[in-house]
């Protein structure tokens, strides 16, 4: 059973008029599971099943910025400089060193990523997710109750727990829009779980990404897939080389 929309938009309004002086950070670890049929065969074996990422979401009342944690490496395999699967794991290492800022006050996004290794910044509106609200459903993550919500679309199918205690309506990478703090996020592709929450009792600087060049998302995404389909021929037909 679902909450109705009329109550998320209330519960919405009232967490918003409480989170004047919420700021602290979020440690999170992101595990991607690796689609193995999108690998040729002879490299599967040498590929790993699963890679763990860890990231940081900084908050104050209006804006936060999720960045990947500089104290912690991913630990990919190597391979030679030239070798077709070391350009695989940089491709994919690439995608995962970017910076998403959100601001409320302005409902505007920027995201820094790296593509092709060459870094854009991108121009985009906060996102918005018609999540549903399990009643009912709850757990604790790291002493914080927490509240279930379901997403699903054509391309994303989400479960995640949110807390109202840190009512700020932020998660990590793109998601976020519910009345308090994502702490975790499962799907078919990724998991994200908080390892650590570290409230501050001042409001932390939140300063936006300002590296690559300048687009709009709608620009960016026609590039990349110009610059997909490039690869997908390089590749040849469905041996697209990549399973993250």
């Amino acid at each position: 059973m679902y909450l109705r929309q009329a109550f998320l938009q209330l519960f919405t309004f009232l967490s918003l008029h409480s989170f004047a002086q919420l700021s602290g950070n979020i440690f999170y670890k992101q595990t991607t599971y690796v689609d193995t049929d999108r690998i040729p065969a002879e490299w599967a074996s040498q590929v790993p099943k699963e890679v763990e990422n860890f990231y940081v979401l900084t908050f104050n009342s209006s804006a936060s910025l999720y960045f990947k944690n500089p104290d912690i490496k991913n630990d990919l395999p190597e391979f030679e400089a030239d070798d077709r699967r070391a350009r695989m794991m940089r491709r994919f290492a690439e995608r995962t060193d970017k910076i998403f800022y959100k601001n409320l006050d302005e409902g505007s996004v920027l995201e820094q990523l790296y593509f092709f290794n060459k870094a854009f910044l991108i121009s985009d509106t906060i996102q918005s997710f018609k999540w549903k609200i399990a009643a009912g459903e709850q757990k604790e993550i790291l002493g914080y109750t927490c509240m279930k919500a379901i997403y699903k679309d054509s391309t994303d199918n989400l479960v995640v727990y949110f807390t109202p205690q840190i009512s700020l309506p932020f998660g990590p990478d793109r998601f976020g829009e519910l009345p308090g703090a994502i702490l975790e996020i499962q799907s078919a592709r990724n998991h994200w779980m908080a390892t650590s929450v570290v409230m501050s009792d001042q409001q932390l600087p939140v300063t936006p990404p300002d590296k690559g060049d300048k687009m709009t998302r709608p620009a960016f995404n026609k590039l990349r897939e110009e610059k997909m389909k490039e690869q997908r021929e390089m590749w040849g037909g469905n041996r697209r080389g990549m399973g993250f």
